[in-house]
């Protein structure tokens, strides 16, 4: 409670000095980490948000408007700075009053990366880039819920840095390969605390009550609210029938909780994308947020337990924290397109407002999974997430991606086509001609990177739903802190390679405040597209094999391995789900490689290895729970991009449990590659 009392203090200070345009103290600064309340007020002129990356720089728009290289793709590498001094490079510029608000890289090196303030000659912060991303490097970086790495290998800091003046980010070789640094700007006159890492002790208790927030209450409502009412609802709604619930007065959502049930428990995905959240603020005609219930709360397909701030699904319900205000009446529509009753239990929980809030813009969710496409096709590959006219803020998105063929996509995806998640993100605000934000990568906007497709989820982003990169996969992520303000126009893209029919398609719900007049343009998707739109694709697999990606590597002297690396897409039709245990031998390492599996019933087996053999192939000697294959596997072939073949590596005497592969790379310069498909184990009659 007294966690609470203090984030509530310093939310009622934040509000009223950001509103005033004062002094803003550091603790102030770090309560809009949580402050999802003042996000409902119309941004002052003056404010923004933005952010320096390494995207690709032959990306441009010329003097008359015409996209250059807007497809390129080399991100991180050409170059992947603003200019050099020397042998530095100055990777971010930035103009005050603001501050730094998240930091992300895929790669952090060894080399330090310097943050330079309000023209000092003294970096406030002078590290190693890795560090930037260590608990343990500076006091002010202490905190494992802002500065973590994910499951999926992204690196993250959301500890706020601000600068009254400048910024000026400059790193020394060897700093690493890709970075993100988003920043927000204050309108002129604000008066910012001067940053410095070892932190005061009120600066440290404010970053701490926002640590220990994350780390067990992202579930509880982050802010206070006054003469609150609590309203519930449990409803059997008919198939094809809507139940409209009607609040009227000057009053907020704080908080929306839902749960449901359905006859046939196994068709729960479906009716979680047919039954329709619909809600309409005052006089309203068209619905400012629209969509499947479960794609609202944050994922899909189905049912899936994650925590973020504002949104969330427990065992108990769904959640939503974002707050909703409205001056004379707020209608929500529960639209019921499944051919079953849905039970819902619903709660609403709605404050009184007093009428002393001023400027409070309207929310807005909306999901879609295809807008009209860009008619510029030098504007390829950019996919529209949202395009919204008027005064508001953009406060992110979650995005299911449908790709079953996992793997690359040469045959269209042009640079991009390596794997669905390449594009990057691109943010117009306010008729920008080239966008003040430009991501990396579409895996980077959510906060993770390599295309690792492991579940993780954290205060301001989540991977909620995997299925391996070939399948699903179910990701948001939430911009609070650095929420994008803008005054006129707000369009968001982002880069999808990969076209519908191949297939990879993506269906979005977008979360944005938009004051009273603003455009809405994205119109309710037609019931018979909300379920099913996929198009659907079964890969090839091979029954009753042990798949080489199923294998775990126990051992690995030599180079580097992989067991989710996707084979070339030509070879789809030739390998079992389309994966592979990869392995490259390494000169002047002994290069030996154990991979284990397991088997259920002991007995004598005939074995045989699919593998892939390649260009790149190399030759290996290969053993059996220690005994010796006779013959020498050769990996060669000079077809490209390779092609599939069968190894019989004899008899063996198993025993129940795990068994080891193991292989010896034989030193040569025409090739050091292993490509495992799967194992196959013939049982010989006795």
């Amino acid at each position: 409670m007294k966690q609470l009392l203090l984030l509530t203090c310093l939310l009622v200070l934040s509000t009223n000095l950001f509103g005033q345009g004062n002094q803003v103290r550091y603790a102030e600064l770090v309560n809009r980490l949580t402050d999802l309340k003042a996000l409902a007020v119309s941004p002052a002129a003056g404010e923004g948000s933005a952010m320096w990356s390494s995207y690709d720089r032959r990306s441009k728009v010329d003097a008359n408007g015409k996209f250059i290289f807007w497809d390129a793709n080399n991100d991180g590498l050409s170059p992947q700075y603003i200019r050099k001094e020397g042998k530095n490079m100055v990777l971010a510029e930035m103009e005050g009053p603001g501050a730094i608000v998240r930091m992300w890289s895929a790669s952090p090196g060894k080399g330090h990366v310097k943050i330079y303030i309000d023209g000092q000659k003294t970096p406030v912060v002078d590290l190693p880039f890795i560090k930037y991303f260590d608990t343990t490097s500076i006091p002010a970086f202490g905190y494992p819920q802002l500065v973590y790495e994910t499951a999926a290998r992204g690196f993250n800091n959301y500890v706020p840095i601000p600068y009254q003046k400048s910024c000026k980010i400059v790193a020394e070789p060897e700093w690493g390969q890709y970075y993100h640094f988003n920043y927000i700007s204050f309108p002129k006159g604000t008066k910012l605390e001067t940053f410095t890492s070892k932190l005061s002790s009120e600066n440290k208790a404010a970053l701490a009550k926002v640590n220990r927030f994350f780390d067990d209450q992202l579930e509880e409502l982050p802010y206070t609210v006054k003469e609150a009412e609590t309203r519930k609802l449990s409803e059997s709604i008919p198939a094809g029938e809507t139940k409209t619930i009607k609040i009227k007065g000057r009053k907020a959502i704080y908080a929306l909780k839902a749960s449901l049930m359905v006859e046939d428990k196994n068709r729960l995905d479906e009716a979680l994308r047919k039954l329709v959240l619909q809600i309409r603020w005052d006089d309203e005609k068209e619905p400012a947020v629209w969509s499947p219930i479960g794609d609202f709360f944050g994922s899909a397909p189905g049912y899936n337990l994650y925590k973020t701030l504002p949104m969330g699904m427990t065992e108990e319900a769904m959640y939503s924290y974002w707050y909703m205000p409205f001056e004379q009446s707020a209608t929500i529509d529960l639209i019921n397109n499944f051919d079953q009753p849905v039970q819902l239990y619903l709660t609403l929980g709605l404050e009184e407002l007093s009428g002393k809030e001023a400027n409070l813009s309207r929310f807005h969710a909306k999901w879609h999974h295809n807008l009209e496409p860009i008619a510029d096709t030098a504007r390829w590959p950019d996919w529209t997430v949202l395009e919204t006219e008027g005064r508001g803020r953009f406060l992110g998105m979650s995005l299911l991606v449908w790709n079953p063929k996992g793997g690359s996509n040469k045959q269209y995806g042009g640079e991009g086509s390596w794997w669905w998640g390449e594009g990057d993100e691109k943010f117009f605000v306010d008729g920008e001609k080239f966008p003040s934000t430009f991501g990396t990568g579409t895996e980077d906007y959510f906060g993770y990177a390599w295309c690792i497709p492991n579940y993780f989820t954290r205060a301001f982003h989540s991977q909620n739903h995997t299925e391996g990169n070939m399948g699903y996969q179910s990701l948001n992520r939430w911009q609070i802190i650095d929420n994008v303000p803008f005054q006129k126009s707000f369009n968001a893209y982002l880069e999808k390679y990969f076209p519908d029919k191949w297939p990879t398609q993506y269906a979005v719900t977008a979360y944005w405040y938009l004051d009273k007049g603003g455009k809405d343009s994205i119109k309710p998707t037609p019931v018979a597209e909300l379920y099913g739109f996929e198009n659907r694709f079964e890969a090839y697999r091979m029954p009753g094999v042990i798949e080489g990606e199923s294998m775990k590597v126990e051992k690995n002297t030599g180079g580097w391995e992989n067991t989710d690396w996707f084979v070339d897409e030509q070879l789809f039709d030739q390998v079992s789900g389309h994966k592979v245990l990869i392995w490259h031998g390494e000169p002047k390492k002994e290069s030996r490689l154990s991979a284990a599996f397991n088997i259920d019933q002991p007995g004598k087996y005939k074995l045989a290895l699919q593998v892939i053999k390649s260009p790149d192939g190399g030759k290996f000697q290969a053993a059996v729970n220690g005994q010796a294959v006779k013959q020498e596997l050769n990996f060669k072939s000079e077809v490209k991009p390779g092609k599939a073949e069968t190894i019989e590596l004899g008899t063996f005497d198993l025993k129940q449990g795990k068994q080891v592969l193991e292989f010896s790379w034989i030193p040569s310069k025409s090739g050091q590659n292993l490509m495992i498909d799967f194992i196959d184990l013939e049982a010989v009659q006795q």
